[in-house]
């Protein structure tokens, strides 16, 4: 899901219209963002290593141009596939089936990337290393995540996870997709989110999920509620920065780095702004453009 509103109160409906945005809601939602960034840039340069060793990376069209858009195409079409999915499920009344797919492909991805995390984090800072401890501390997201979804509702908790999965997410595109495929990625779905949002399935997945269902898929930033896809994205690019320009050296790859998080975080307050006009507005269109154009600045 890819969207930003001002987050109604608890247990009510968010009103149709939009509401008045203030300057201290803004700028805790700008911090909680650059949190999730700054994680992701660190994350990048501690998996780097394991990353280029690894040798993945997702191409199965090639890594031309016309094979880096085809990935990206691909790439959209599951996102908006299954949307789609998830748009039947619920017209279906089927609320626990849509929150245990959404709740499994979460935690799926939680612990699978927290697992490589805590194994970079403590062999880098602490020297040490031990399959059994990184596997115990990764069902750690999952047993949150499993309490805020089926037991009792915090938005704190359920936030707190998403954020790390947030950055997580961000930095593994940022370490394995092409680079044309990573700079065409965020483009193409911001147009996708345009869609979605205002005319496509994710206005109604939006409006017929119950609050507690969407509670994996979105964070609560202040007083405005953003989608884990606009997260994600806000935290791929500053970690492309450092990922692709890290040969050229540190100075180089943070100073990228902190100008696109100040290209995308501009963009997203900008966004934030708006939502006095409209409830709901996709929050990926002027961040990444803005981001993407920063990054190529660097690129050249």
């Amino acid at each position: 899901m890819s969207e930003a509103q001002p987050a109604p109160s608890e247990g009510q409906p968010a009103p149709s219209e939009g509401k008045k945005v203030t300057s201290l809601g803004v700028l805790k939602a700008l911090v909680f963002i650059l949190g999730i960034q700054a994680a992701a840039v660190l994350l990048t340069y501690l998996n780097a290593p394991v990353f280029s060793l690894s040798g993945y990376s997702y191409a199965p069209l090639g890594t031309s141009p016309a094979g880096s858009a085809g990935n990206t195409l691909l790439l959209v079409l599951v996102v908006f596939a299954t949307t789609l999915a998830l748009v039947w499920i619920l017209r279906q009344k089927r609320v626990l089936s849509f929150k245990i797919i959404v709740f499994g492909a979460t935690v799926l991805s939680a612990f699978s990337l927290t697992l490589i995390t805590v194994d970079s984090v403590t062999l880098y800072f602490f020297n040490f290393s031990s399959p059994l401890f990184d596997l115990l501390l990764s069902f750690v997201p999952v047993a949150l995540l499993g309490y805020t979804t089926f037991v009792k509702a915090s938005s704190r908790i359920s936030s707190g996870v998403l954020a790390l999965l947030s950055a997580e997410v961000g930095s593994y595109f940022a370490s394995t997709l092409p680079l044309i495929t990573a700079l065409l990625f965020p483009i193409a779905f911001s147009l996708y989110d345009v869609y979605a949002v205002f005319r496509g399935p994710l206005r109604e997945l939006v409006s017929a999920a119950p609050a507690s269902a969407l509670g994996v898929i979105s964070v609560k930033a202040g007083e405005f509620t953003i989608g884990l896809g606009d997260t994600v994205f806000y935290s791929m690019l500053p970690s492309l920065a450092i990922y692709q320009l890290n040969i050229l050296g540190a100075a180089v790859s943070v100073s990228a780095a902190v100008v696109t998080i100040a290209a995308v975080d501009a963009g997203m307050v900008f966004t934030l702004y708006l939502l006095t006009k409209k409830k709901l507005l996709p929050g990926l269109p002027i961040p990444m453009v803005l981001g993407v154009a920063s990054l190529l600045l660097f690129l050249r």
